[in-house]
């Protein structure tokens, strides 16, 4: 069987993004980073998102992705949130975009979305490393 024990041991369910061992300690990483850097990270992997989807003259609705920027989050939204980066309006409308993508789209965006993550995190952290 090719699934771990940890996707049985009902302790939680695994996350679209633990499946990549690099992307998740990537998340785990911007998880404790400062909003300021958790931003930067946002708008770059949007940035890398729609750049990639240009190129390849694919969908991308921008009516949304403009919505999703620009309308603040009220208290009641935030109240409804779940996941760590829902707080964060960019970088959860960031990471929904990359979810939202097709897997195989996924698996090419992620490393440069790893590589981003890192290198602002290692400028916020001079001793990591």
């Amino acid at each position: 069987m090719d699934r771990s024990e940890e996707e049985f041991s009902g302790a939680r369910p695994m996350r679209w993004y633990d499946r990549d061992p690099a992307f998740k300690n990537a998340m785990a990483q911007l998880h404790v980073a400062s909003d300021q850097h958790q931003a930067q990270v946002a708008l770059n992997i949007i940035k890398i998102i729609v750049e990639h989807k240009m190129e390849n003259e694919t969908d991308l609705k921008m009516e949304a992705l403009n919505d999703a920027l620009l309308s603040p989050a009220s208290l009641e939204e935030l109240s409804q949130k779940r996941r760590w980066y829902d707080v964060h309006k960019t970088l959860s409308s960031a990471i929904q975009l990359l979810q939202d993508c097709p897997a195989d789209l996924q698996q090419r965006l992620i490393p440069s979305i790893v590589q981003v993550i890192e290198r602002t995190l290692e400028h916020s952290n001079p001793h990591a490393g």
